[in-house]
């Protein structure tokens, strides 16, 4: 492992609110030499490049976070491939320094107020820390007992179920959820859709209304107010027993669960990030000074949307650098 020299900002992850943090910060005098971008991934993006089927659009905002862009990075809801090149253009034209395959295992808050960022490769030595890792890579799970033979039958994303798979349960009552359905369907899955609530009123309207256009047509199996109890085999398909007695234990091809996101905060504390403080602004600040939340983990239980993401990036440097860095402006 070697020691790098003196980094100012270094920023861990190289998603939506990670490359608007450098932008900013190059905006604010600083050279893309003197920030890096840590992504433990191959590739910027990686969460919506993965989890995102492409069918399913990225949207601007989302719900109550109706940001207006405050800082150079700012969409309008196009195809997750017009996004994917939008970000790739950015780290093009900014010649943005992103170290890819670098795992971040531990932050150390130095007597002289530095950060060392240690990783699977180097030691960092900087200023100030900004965490942009997301929340998309820690879903909830059912919390159900499920049969070892099956588990493998049960995702968190539509992104593998295959052609073969012909029918799918899924899990969940949210965007995420009546989302994967509608795609399923058009993909020609048979679809039943699993759902402790009787009405989807975390959707949004347009989700809300496809989502009941298919039930009306049929298109989808609505369970609605039920459970999952547990998942059994049955000739190598999880076989789903549900808590309500109206609904018989059925097999599928495969199961998806939409039950939202955890933030990952046994990674954070692992690698020395003390819990979250919940802020009113649309960045946070850790009780580490100089190390800063940006993007989902500022979010709060609200949700974030990636023109927040982006300002959270803005907000967040300035911050920085009214404090701990030596900024232009």
């Amino acid at each position: 492992m070697s020691h790098s020299p003196i980094t100012p900002i270094v920023i861990i992850g190289a998603g939506p609110a990670g490359i608007a943090t450098a932008v900013e910060a190059m905006n604010r005098g600083y050279k893309n030499s003197e920030i890096v971008l840590l992504e433990k991934s191959g590739e910027v993006g990686h969460m919506i490049q993965s989890k995102y089927p492409n069918e399913k659009p990225v949207l601007a905002n989302y719900k109550e976070r109706m940001a207006e862009c405050i800082g150079d990075m700012c969409i309008t809801d196009m195809t997750k491939s017009d996004f994917m090149d939008y970000l790739s253009t950015t780290i093009k034209e900014r010649e943005l320094n992103v170290k890819f395959h670098e795992q971040v295992e531990k932050i150390i808050k130095l007597k002289n107020g530095q950060f060392n960022v240690i990783t699977n490769n180097e030691h960092y030595l900087c200023d100030a820390v900004f965490v942009a890792i997301g929340n998309m890579a820690s879903p909830r799970t059912l919390g159900v007992p499920v049969a070892e033979e099956v588990a493998s039958k049960i995702f968190y994303d539509i992104q593998d179920i295959s052609k073969e798979m012909a029918d799918v349960l899924v899990v969940g009552g949210g965007d995420s959820a009546g989302e994967y359905a509608k795609i399923l369907c058009e993909r020609g899955h048979k679809v039943t859709l699993s759902y402790r609530g009787g009405e989807f009123n975390r959707m949004i309207d347009q989700n809300r209304d496809n989502t009941l256009k298919l039930i009306k047509e049929e298109k989808i199996i609505f369970l609605p107010s039920s459970h999952i109890k547990e998942i059994q085999n049955t000739k190598g398909l999880p076989l789903v027993s549900f808590a309500e007695g109206d609904y018989k234990p059925r097999p599928f091809h495969a199961i998806v669960t939409a039950l939202g996101t955890e933030r990952p905060t046994k990674y954070l504390s692992a690698i020395g990030i003390e819990t979250i403080i919940e802020g009113e602004d649309i960045f946070s600040e850790s009780k580490m000074e100089g190390l800063f939340f940006v993007g989902d983990l500022a979010s709060g239980k609200r949700g974030g949307s990636i023109n927040f993401a982006f300002n959270s990036g803005v907000k967040a440097i300035g911050k920085a650098c009214s404090l701990y860095l030596d900024c232009d402006l």
